[in-house]
């Protein structure tokens, strides 16, 4: 009794040790699906599971890149290239010859001011004059000398009130005085703001308009902190705005600020830009990019293939039969959507970039159930 007992132990013992060993083997002629790990660090895929992760790869190599900055902005007027019109002496508005949007020539007529006080230097201009002219039979004399001193002085009276060279000299040719003075435009450009209106009583510094020259703009943009290591002034900067879709303007970042801003911790740039067609509008919002001086030289690897598992940076390297095998990296900048390679790699070796993150998950799940 005890003997047949024994034998049916050791039988149900064999019987369930063929039974584990079954149940770890896939029925029929069915394929495995992703294998899990075969070793540390390294992993199996097959063919349909790689093809269905879309797995590509690409080479490590050493690159060279223009990094660039991505910023936004505001278009500005270039206050270079920007004047107000205002009177030298009080008066009032007697003609308006431009009106806002007008496009003016340096020295061309704006407005007519009528002037009392003008009146009255000049009047002033040809007793002096007439006094000069009768004592020129004696100009060495004391009295010639005073004379000749307060015309020149009375001359740049006149000139501080607002005439030219070519306003006094036909004042001392023709021997009529004008009650009224001509505003001539100071520099090119479009008279942006029109503030003259016949009739208007004006003091000295009463604004009549204002001209800017459009052909040259500026840029105000906001340089975030962690990027301001990337630019210098000089550097070339591409800008876009909302009304011409993919339209890229050019110009070049002539200035960075020197306060940061608590706030957004940002820094204030100036870009100069070139606007021949007056396409740019002072006001228009403007995304930038500005592009580093100088290049980089770098080892790197797509942005897509590094990832991290456990704190650790690392890629995957693709091997022979499906396997893929981790490498741990230290990783440098971000440029152009490459990752700089410290270590880890070397030039020529080829990484995982498309499908990296189904082959870092297939990695973590055969940690895990190597775990339990």
């Amino acid at each position: 009794m005890k003997k047949s007992l024994g034998r049916s132990t050791v039988l149900m013992g064999i019987s369930l040790a063929l039974l584990a060993a079954c149940a770890g083997k896939p029925a029929g002629n069915a394929e495995a699906q992703p294998t899990g790990k075969n070793d540390e660090g390294k992993i199996v895929l097959t063919a349909d599971a790689a093809k269905t992760a879309g797995i590509k790869t690409d080479l490590v190599q050493t690159r060279t890149f223009h990094p660039s900055v991505k910023a936004s902005g505001t278009v500005a007027l270039n206050q270079r290239k920007y004047v107000k019109v205002t009177p030298r002496v009080p008066g009032r508005v007697e003609k308006v010859l431009v009106f806002e949007g007008d496009r003016v020539r340096a020295g061309q007529d704006l407005f007519w001011l009528w002037s009392p006080d003008l009146m009255a230097v000049q009047g002033d201009y040809f007793q002096i004059l007439g006094r000069v002219e009768a004592g020129g039979k004696n100009a060495a004399s004391e009295d010639a000398k005073l004379h000749e001193g307060l015309l020149r002085s009375t001359e740049a009276r006149l000139k501080l009130m607002g005439f030219e060279d070519a306003d006094v000299a036909a004042l001392r040719t023709n021997r009529q005085a004008s009650p009224v003075l001509i505003v001539r435009a100071p520099i090119a450009g479009t008279l942006v703001e029109a503030e003259a209106v016949v009739g208007n009583a004006v003091e000295p510094g009463t604004c009549l308009g204002s001209i800017a020259d459009l052909t040259s703009l500026w840029v105000q943009v906001n340089i975030f902190e962690k990027d301001l290591s990337a630019v210098t002034p000089g550097s070339k900067v591409e800008i876009e705005v909302a009304a011409y879709p993919g339209e890229v303007f050019e110009g070049t970042l002539v200035s960075i600020g020197s306060l940061m801003d608590e706030a957004t911790r940002t820094v204030k740039g100036r870009v100069e830009a070139a606007n021949p067609a007056a396409r740019l509008k002072p006001g228009m919002y403007a995304d930038v990019r500005i592009i580093a001086k100088d290049p980089v030289t770098m080892l790197s690897v797509p942005e897509q293939a590094v990832r991290t598992i456990t704190g650790k940076t690392v890629v995957f390297l693709p091997g022979p039969g499906g396997t893929f095998t981790r490498r741990d990296i230290r990783r440098g900048r971000t440029v152009e959507g490459f990752v700089e390679v410290l270590e880890g790699l070397k030039d020529g070796e080829r990484v995982v970039t498309d499908g990296s993150f189904d082959v870092k998950a297939e990695m973590l799940k055969g940690m895990l159930e190597g775990e339990k």
